[in-house]
């Protein structure tokens, strides 16, 4: 078994899917609401826990020679997973539990949301068990034994659970994508290439520019021409005049605007072979949200979830009006 460094999915989740509501016309069923709920539930569960975890991960790992064979007890520094804020973690319980409950059932979603939930709940249980037995630097007083029983439990855990979360990722994404083309035929169906059609077009655009981009060897032909239609995706909403005197549609369009720019650069990055800095791969081992080296795939991710953020800003205004 390879524990290999690991970094949480580009999902689907990452987009909230307010639009499914926020930009359709008339009213919707019930069934429609309790399948929006659903939806929902499984994607605040998911966005909530899965980048905690797996930086929680590979802080974990981080101080052990050799992961898979784990902790010997020789080593000057250790550090245990660390714990997840509360609010976060029970975003993946009784909501869950209440989604996944609910009718209509999703059956090409629910197993994967039910799989997801369980291996949290299992793996969490590890992870504070384990939190706290670094924390309180048990290890100094049972020589070292608990480090040894503890962690192929854990790293179980955490594999079933990273498995878990891939699958609900492509899950969601599948649902996500059939969604969205739906809209967008009944968006241009009855008002037109809207505001509501280009929001809608702009960010799937987007999510599958970022996805083809978030990987160590992109296919850079096929990212040169989804970048080219993005670009010209972007060029048509402002000849069409969409969301003019609109300053949240301002507001995406620029996000959207930063995207197309941290595309491009990812791809003259991987195109130069230019390879990253001891500093710029600090960075990018941080995690953070400011400072990713212009070209990483980090950096890009970043611009991405700025656009998904300014179209949920944009739903909910246009909700509110």
């Amino acid at each position: 078994m390879s524990f290999r460094t690991r970094t949480a999915p580009l999902a689907a989740a990452i987009a909230l899917i307010s639009l499914l509501g926020a930009c359709s016309k008339g009213p919707g069923s019930v069934a429609d609401t309790q399948g929006v709920e659903k939806v929902n539930a499984y994607i605040a569960c998911f966005n909530a826990v899965e980048q905690p975890i797996h930086e929680g991960f590979q802080q974990y790992i981080g101080w052990m020679q050799d992961p898979e064979a784990g902790p010997t007890g020789n080593e000057k520094k250790v550090r245990g997973p660390g714990t997840v804020l509360s609010h976060r973690v029970d975003a993946c319980n009784a909501p869950m539990v209440a989604a996944l409950a609910m009718t209509p059932a999703e059956p090409a979603l629910d197993p994967a949301a039910s799989n997801y939930q369980k291996t949290f709940v299992d793996l969490y249980a590890l992870i504070e068990q384990a939190d706290r037995y670094y924390s309180r630097e048990d290890y100094l007083r049972d020589d070292h034994a608990g480090m040894r029983s503890q962690h192929a439990p854990l790293m179980k855990a955490y594999m079933a659970f990273f498995d878990a979360g891939t699958a609900l990722d492509a899950a969601l994404e599948k649902r996500e994508d059939e969604r969205r083309a739906e809209q967008l035929k009944e968006i241009e169906a009855s008002e037109g290439r809207s505001m509501a059609y280009y929001q809608i077009k702009i960010l799937g655009d987007g999510k599958q520019l970022t996805q083809l981009l978030n990987t160590e060897a992109p296919d850079l032909a096929v990212a040169r021409t989804q970048l080219t239609a993005f670009q010209a995706l972007l060029q048509q909403a402002q000849d069409d005049k969409v969301g003019k005197g609109d300053a949240m549609w301002g507001h995406l369009e620029r996000a959207a605007d930063t995207l197309a720019r941290d595309a491009g650069r990812r791809i003259e990055r991987v195109e130069s072979k230019k390879p990253y800095t001891r500093s710029e791969q600090m960075l990018i081992e941080s995690g953070g949200r400011i400072n990713n080296p212009q070209g990483s795939a980090e950096a890009l991710l970043v611009s991405y979830n700025d656009l998904v953020d300014m179209s949920n800003r944009l739903a909910q205004s246009s909700g509110a009006r």
